[in-house]
């Protein structure tokens, strides 16, 4: 991950410094005319652009490398980079009305209402994003009925019947999930569709912190992985399975 941090704070920077070079490139100044640029005082909005960029690229960055010392999860890199980015997005608009007469007063009424809206919509993006991410990254729940093993987690869901249980194992290593085809991954979970090496369809339901895994084969040939937020309760969901299914 410190990898991808790095990356992404080399892009910012660099693109900080190819805005004050050349403006431009900003968005919009390309195609104003002669008369509207005037009204923009452009050594001011590309200093600001690229003092922005060149301060989000540095803290990912910085925090991506404190975060990897840290050995934090990759959770915190992602949430970082997502606020860096809606930190750089707000700013860009605050800078487009500090520094361009054109936006003040009626003449840029319209102007900024399309502005506000551009910049709420992505404020909302950003905390659906952070809301599904958080939702996704939780260990998922595992349950043992009469008849089923339910598990749900990051909006993925399993119900298998016990009486459709063609084998049961308890693997204290696991197999390696090298394909991710739909679902989610992390340092902490593993849910949804993904393949064994070697091609094999499998679902996950799983959580490095939870133990040993349960691998479940069905009579129609579906395979299933599942393990529980803790080694004890994933000890006592594989004891109720082996039990009912007796």
């Amino acid at each position: 991950m410190l990898w991808t941090d790095l990356i992404t704070g080399a892009i910012l920077m660099l693109t900080g410094w190819a805005v004050y070079k050349f403006p431009m490139m900003i968005s919009g100044v390309n195609t104003m005319s002669k008369k509207r640029l005037a009204k923009v005082d452009l050594e001011g909005l590309k200093l600001g652009l690229r003092n922005v960029f060149l301060i989000c690229g540095g803290a990912i960055v910085f925090l991506g490398s404190i975060f990897t010392l840290a050995h934090l999860p990759m959770g915190f890199h992602l949430v970082m980079q997502l606020v860096a980015i809606l930190a750089l997005v707000v700013a860009c608009f605050v800078l487009s009305k500090r520094y361009d007469m054109g936006m003040q007063g009626e003449e840029g009424k319209k102007e900024r209402r399309k502005n506000w809206i551009a910049i709420i919509i992505t404020v909302v993006v950003f905390a659906l994003v952070l809301f599904f991410f958080f939702k996704g990254s939780k260990p998922a729940t595992v349950e043992v009925s009469e008849d089923y093993i339910t598990a749900k987690g990051g909006g993925y869901s399993a119900s298998i019947a016990l009486n459709d249980i063609a084998e049961a194992n308890v693997l204290a290593h696991w197999p390696s999930f090298p394909i991710r085809t739909n679902g989610i991954a992390t340092d902490e979970v593993g849910i949804g569709h993904f393949r064994k090496k070697g091609g094999e369809s499998c679902m996950l339901f799983v959580c490095t912190d939870g133990g040993p895994l349960l691998e479940v084969r069905t009579v129609d040939g579906k395979l299933y992985y599942l393990n529980c937020a803790t080694e004890e309760e994933t000890l006592e969901m594989i004891a109720k399975v082996k039990t009912k299914g007796r």
